[in-house]
């Protein structure tokens, strides 16, 4: 044990019960450097691999990720307190991604540009070792979303993981290698946080993508530029659910709104943290909530019949709990009254028409539902943008028209018009404001991490 410090440890922790899981070390200095030279001579080779090669690789991984999916899902639902079936479904959902990205082809490395020149065009290179630096929310959707286009443009890897699912990152770590990956294109790097800088500013790194929240992402946006490396921040979200007096089945829409507040126990930067209802159906679409998240019931988590899991630690649940508090306290009408076990919370309503609440400057990060009301349709693009994030947007309308003209003046990244707002592999995904910049997800987030390089050819 002596690349380690043994002082220098940290456990995994099991939300349901606080009982201990798993105990690990940081590595030393000399292990990171270690990795960091691994990364740097996997990156040499690898960057010259044939595109073929690298795809064929990725359809190894998807079926070994399939045949991982139990032990996968169990980790997950085990280090931060998810609903098995929400855990298979985020395995579900990080195998169709591969998918996706299976069906590209090379060309999309390549754009034209028809000029006066015997040639011209702009060619996307891959640029180096990328350090991610992901959350525990989604510990295998947001590491593979931020992985697998940049391996296939031929980058390398390396994960900071979330401390409290290091288990579910080192399963994926060895599944790549199982895979044919060569040694060093994907890494877990297990570090102290006040040794991230000395990583960000290392040679070997040449980006940095990160998601978390928005205090965080200043931190890491700061250390980025600092060292000259490109980043992309996913921050925190408080998204709008708005809801128009022509809707016609407002017991539907109620269904929907809660679905996506309550998914991951409410965890998930892009739920519908702020329900914006017409002032005419307002009451109905409440009482039709409450008893839609009276069906979220506190159950064993390896049930598939279990919607609602628990906070993933103990620090969370006491800044959600004073966050609700606080609504109340500064004139938050209860709906739905919350109950708190532990790191339980069951789903709770609350109604907010103060305008300058804290619901609409700080992120909820839990199964809290705040429903608030509008009486002129002219002032949804207003209720919508007075809050610091811009992440996405859900309205709901039969006025489709109506609803393509107020998504034009909505300051957010993503506005879905009759769904609400998901991540999907083929449209890019992120945010504006203090939700973050750049873009993850179709064939453009492969761009991000590239040199592009313009080539022009004229004749002698």
């Amino acid at each position: 044990m002596e690349e380690f410090k043994k002082n220098e440890m940290f456990r995994t922790i099991n939300p349901v019960n606080d009982n201990i899981l798993k105990t690990y070390y940081f590595l030393s200095d000399k292990n990171i450097n270690i990795k960091l030279s691994e990364a740097s001579n996997a990156y040499n080779e690898w960057k010259n691999y044939p595109f073929n090669y690298r795809i064929e690789c990725l359809k190894t991984f998807c079926s070994f990720m399939q045949k991982s999916m139990d032990i996968i899902a169990y980790s997950i639902t085990q280090e931060m307190g998810k609903p098995i079936k929400q855990s298979y479904a985020e395995v579900n959902k990080s195998i169709t991604l591969c998918k996706y990205y299976c069906k590209l082809k090379e060309s999309i490395f390549i754009q034209k540009i028809h000029t006066e020149y015997e040639y011209s065009y702009v060619k996307f290179e891959s640029i180096g070792a990328i350090l991610g630096i992901m959350p525990w929310n989604y510990p295998i959707w947001q590491t593979i979303r931020s992985t697998i286009p940049n391996i296939l443009l031929g980058n390398v890897i390396i994960i900071k993981p979330a401390l409290n699912t290091t288990g579910s990152s080192l399963l994926l770590e060895k599944i790549f290698l199982k895979s044919g990956f060569p040694k060093g294109i994907f890494q877990i790097l297990l570090i102290d946080i006040n040794r991230t800088e000395s990583v960000i500013a290392d040679s070997v790194i040449q980006g940095v993508t990160f998601t978390g929240s928005t205090l965080s992402g200043s931190i890491i946006g700061s250390l980025s530029g600092k060292y000259i490396k490109k980043s992309i921040l996913e921050l925190g979200g408080n998204d709008a659910f708005v809801v128009m007096k022509d809707v016609e089945n407002i017991e539907k829409i109620a269904k929907l709104a809660t679905e996506s507040r309550l998914n991951n126990t409410g965890q998930t930067c892009i739920s519908a943290k702020r329900f914006i209802v017409d002032q005419i159906i307002i009451d109905d679409f409440i009482d039709a909530v409450i008893q839609e998240m009276k069906t979220y019931h506190r159950g064993n988590l390896y049930d598939e019949s279990t919607k609602i899991g628990y906070i993933s630690r103990c620090d969370l649940s006491e800044r959600l709990f004073q966050q609700y508090t606080n609504i109340i306290s500064n004139g938050g009408k209860i709906c739905l009254e919350i109950t708190k076990d532990g790191n339980f919370f069951s789903p709770s309503l609350l109604r907010v028409e103060n305008k300058n609440c804290t619901v609409n400057t700080e992120e909820i990060f839990g199964p809290i539902g705040i429903v608030s009301s509008f009486y002129k349709e002219e002032t949804i693009p207003d209720i919508i943008n007075n809050t610091p994030y811009g992440l996405g947007t859900s309205i709901w309308t039969k006025d489709l028209e109506k609803a393509e003209k107020i998504a034009r003046k909505i300051n957010t990244g993503m506005v879905f018009i009759n769904e609400t707002v998901k991540s999907d592999p083929r449209f890019p995904f992120g945010g504006v404001k203090k939700s973050g910049y750049g873009r993850e997800l179709s064939f453009l987030s492969i761009k991000e991490f590239s040199n592009w390089k313009t080539i022009i050819i004229k004749k002698s």
